[in-house]
């Protein structure tokens, strides 16, 4: 079970990813261009933002199979006992991933319900690309990139 939720996972944040960069530069398009907002773009928005708050259900229900909540106890013993590059891929899962990733859907939430909010096309526009881009930010410092030699392979 939850190797297959490792895979949907890691999976669906392609899929997020792709979905968060397009509104994102769609907003920041229409924003510059002074479009008059549209329904499908409030759509396309909670979709993408179904399919992130998906993701981070999936990141919880890791995180509690994974017993990440027991990382600090284990990060400690590893540091005691040296293995630093260990503590820091216990640490980064246990602490900074899922951080970053609630942060990132929290302002991305808040960019969507602000943009409704907004009396303006361009005050909605404005407000989905300036959280959405934040947002993406926090994810893209988040994510377990295979060039972070602390702890190697992509999962």
């Amino acid at each position: 079970m939850e190797t297959t939720l490792i895979t949907i996972h890691s999976a669906l944040r392609y899929i997020v990813l792709i979905a968060l960069v397009y509104i994102t530069i769609k907003a920041w398009a229409r924003f510059a261009e002074k479009k008059e907002f549209q329904p499908i773009d409030r759509k396309t928005a909670s979709m993408a933002i179904g399919l992130l708050h998906f993701q981070v259900l999936l990141g919880i229900a890791l995180y509690i199979m994974r017993r990440h909540f027991d990382g600090i106890a284990v990060m400690k013993s590893l540091k005691e006992a040296g293995n630093i590059e260990a503590a820091a891929y216990v640490r980064f899962f246990t602490m900074e991933h899922i951080t970053m990733m609630l942060l990132a859907a929290i302002l991305i939430t808040i960019g969507q319900v602000l943009s409704k909010k907004a009396a303006t096309s361009s005050g909605k526009y404005l407000r989905l690309a300036l959280f959405f881009t934040l947002g993406l930010l926090v994810i893209f410092f988040g994510i377990p990139w295979p060039f972070m030699k602390s702890w190697g392979v992509w999962l």
